[in-house]
């Protein structure tokens, strides 16, 4: 192991305290967090024999020294011997009114094989509580409660000297409580028991970390378990959603090894922890991992993939394009990037800076083929040669060189990119302020360097993230990404026959996805992979304007989400219509959404409701004559509370608005 050269603590209280129990002590999110980084995010420890300060992984040093590429080596306390122990200083119990109801997460890195250790804990000698620990490098989770011990057991031990996430939680609610265990976002095991716990319940202190403690609770006297190096450790009075706890995490170097750091607010920015501002996908998921780089400051942008043989085995891999932006919103300051992600285990294999023309670019879109990343951005398309990969000699960090040769120059901005049958798509984000935007067809030689004349043309809807293209069912689907409201998104299915060099064509499916869309890839075994920019440090942290939605993942839908339902027969389309206008209120609804046409549909209507697989689920009107004007409702009482959208058609002319029906 490797040792920045200064070791730096502070450490104070946090609580995040509900209004009105301040005196009393009652917690409603926070009740312990122990980081070696310091400041104000802490609380309190007393701690002995324990070294404090930055750490750097060997295999992290070619991004995280001081001399690298700008990235922050976490850091860690160090526990050498039995007399390694922290605690924390708060002693006295907190209570909650409804009965236990807590998340309890440590981050760590083992360095001797088969230890038998406490890691996070708050039971002296025999008492009732909680403790994470490792029983011969199995992780496990106990919770004591009346006379009665709990124990939830891992699959499997733990390696040495890899790091490491155990989360557990315990819920209780109408007398049944349940314990569960996960490991790097994996389920491990659950236990459910039926009890009857008189309220409140007293969850006590103090909390030991790497230690047993024994005598008294107020000044207990403790002996060190753990040998190794502990990065963090949290209690929170709630359970943590599934989409937290069941996401992998991509062990990318960073604080919590990728997982979100934005839940460490400040004691005086009484924000809500990451876990709990994750929002649920309205759209089947497939895979799920969080993003890497999201704690160096980096923007995920553009998305590809591959899939590679090795040793007879068929691995896919995801790549994502960031560039740099800091919390002031300063950019250029670090190159941009491009992940490699396995899109089985979602940990980084390697990560690479770019070193070309757009080496501190923003990065818009990224493609894959004849052995080489394609980046957009700025109008051109550069083209970056991609190392094989070598097992015996592997390397995270890659600088890549580009191709001079296959650099061009684009009639589109060259916002997003992908690759389809030795073509590169490249399209353009563009608001309704800016020139109408397009995609743009780039044919590949054999060397799979780029001609500059685009072969097609094809006008597009504004505000495109990112494009697609795969061999369906009933011939070549397109799919269009983009954000259609500040908490909402879309995918736009066409048929590739369908578009026009002419006139912008209506798609034949809409599909709505989480906020902060990005670019698109498939895979070839249909499913679709993305990423959300609504992750990011800098739309998470800024004081005003943030981002409400957070979905901080790169991850997949399955083919049935998008090539499932019917692809229609091909039929004439008109020109698209923007300004053609419906009110379509209250929205959010509760049981009744009102649809009020105005005089501009002077043909007949056709009123649709679709779920956000494109299933049609509701016709309130077909070929229904209008005068002028139409109002119609629909009474979704026996509808569960989602994400739907209506689909209003009326001669060539077509509108799809998101709705939503609230619980």
């Amino acid at each position: 192991m490797i040792r920045a050269p200064f070791k730096l603590i502070f450490i104070t209280v946090l609580f995040v305290l509900s209004a009105g129990h301040k005196a009393s002590g009652q917690a409603t999110a926070v009740l312990f967090r122990y980081l070696p980084e310091g400041a104000s995010l802490s609380s309190s420890v007393i701690t002995d024999n324990v070294e404090e300060g930055p750490f750097l992984d060997p295999v992290e040093f070619a991004a995280r020294n001081p001399g690298g590429w700008g990235m922050t080596a976490p850091s860690t306390a160090e526990f050498e011997s039995v007399q390694s122990t922290i605690r924390s200083q708060e002693t006295e119990s907190f209570s909650q009114p409804l009965g236990p109801q807590f998340s309890m997460e440590i981050w760590f890195r083992g360095q001797d094989s088969g230890q038998t250790s406490s890691l996070l804990s708050n039971r002296v000698d025999s008492s009732g509580g909680f403790t994470i620990g490792l029983s011969n490098d199995v992780p496990y989770f106990e919770f004591a409660i009346q006379d009665s011990t709990y124990r939830l057991n891992a699959e499997h031990p733990v390696a040495t000297e890899i790091n490491v996430w155990v989360a557990a939680t315990i819920k209780y609610w109408q007398g049944t409580l349940t314990l569960r265990l996960f490991v790097d976002g994996v389920s491990q095991s659950e236990h459910a028991v039926d009890l009857s716990i008189p309220s409140p319940y007293a969850f006590s202190h103090p909390i030991m970390i790497g230690s047993s403690a024994a005598g008294d609770p107020s000044d207990p006297s403790l002996t060190g378990t753990f040998t190794g190096h502990v990065f963090a450790a949290s209690v929170k009075a709630y359970e943590t959603p599934e989409e937290y706890v069941t996401s992998g995490i991509p062990h990318d170097g960073s604080p919590y090894f990728g997982l979100p750091s934005y839940h460490d607010y400040d004691l005086d920015n009484q924000r809500l922890p990451a876990d709990l501002r994750i929002q649920s996908s309205p759209v089947e998921i497939k895979d799920r991992f969080f993003l890497p780089y999201a704690n160096d400051l980096y923007i995920p942008q553009g998305t590809a993939s591959r899939v590679e043989t090795s040793d007879s085995e068929d691995i896919p891999y995801v790549y994502v394009s960031y560039y740099h932006r800091t919390r002031q919103g300063t950019i250029r300051l670090q190159h941009s990037i491009v992940a490699e992600i396995n899109a089985q285990t979602g940990m980084v294999r390697r990560a690479f800076r770019l070193m070309g023309q757009l080496s501190h670019s923003h990065a818009g879109g990224v493609a894959y083929s004849h052995g080489a990343l394609y980046i957009s951005s700025e109008s051109i398309l550069e083209r970056y040669p991609l190392p094989d990969w070598d097992p015996s000699n592997p390397q995270k960090y890659v600088d890549l060189q580009a191709d001079s040769d296959g650099t061009i120059q684009t009639p589109s901005k060259a916002s997003f990119v992908s690759a389809f049958r030795d073509t590169l798509w490249v399209g353009d984000y563009r608001t309704s302020s800016d020139v109408a935007p397009y995609l743009f067809a780039h044919a590949l030689d054999e060397q799979g360097r780029p001609d500059p004349t685009p072969s097609y043309r094809f006008p597009l809807p504004r505000r495109i993230q990112g494009v697609d293209l795969i061999e369906g069912p009933r011939g070549t689907v397109v799919v269009l990404s983009r954000n259609r409201t500040s908490t909402t998104a879309e995918l736009l299915r066409y048929r590739r026959e369908d578009l026009s060099p002419s006139v912008l064509v209506d798609p034949d499916s809409v599909i709505i996805m989480p906020h902060g869309i990005e670019d698109l890839s498939f895979l070839p075994d249909g499913s679709l992979w993305t990423n959300s920019e609504s992750g990011t440090d800098y739309y998470q942290r800024k004081s005003s304007g943030a981002w409400a939605s957070f979905y901080p993942f790169v991850y997949s839908i399955p083919a049935s989400a998008v090539l499932g339902s019917p692809m229609p027969t091909s039929r004439e389309h008109g020109p698209f219509i923007p300004d053609l206008e419906a009110d379509v209120f209250p929205n959010p609804f509760n049981n009744t959404l009102r649809i009020s046409l105005n005089e501009q549909f002077s043909e007949s209507v056709s009123v649709y409701i679709f779920d956000a697989l494109g299933r049609r689920i509701a016709t309130l009107a077909q070929n229904v004559p209008s005068n002028g004007s139409l109002e119609l409702q629909w009474d979704a009482t026996r509808i569960p509370a989602g994400a739907y959208f209506t689909v209003i058609e009326s001669g060539h002319k077509r509108i799809v608005t998101s709705i939503i029906r609230a619980e």
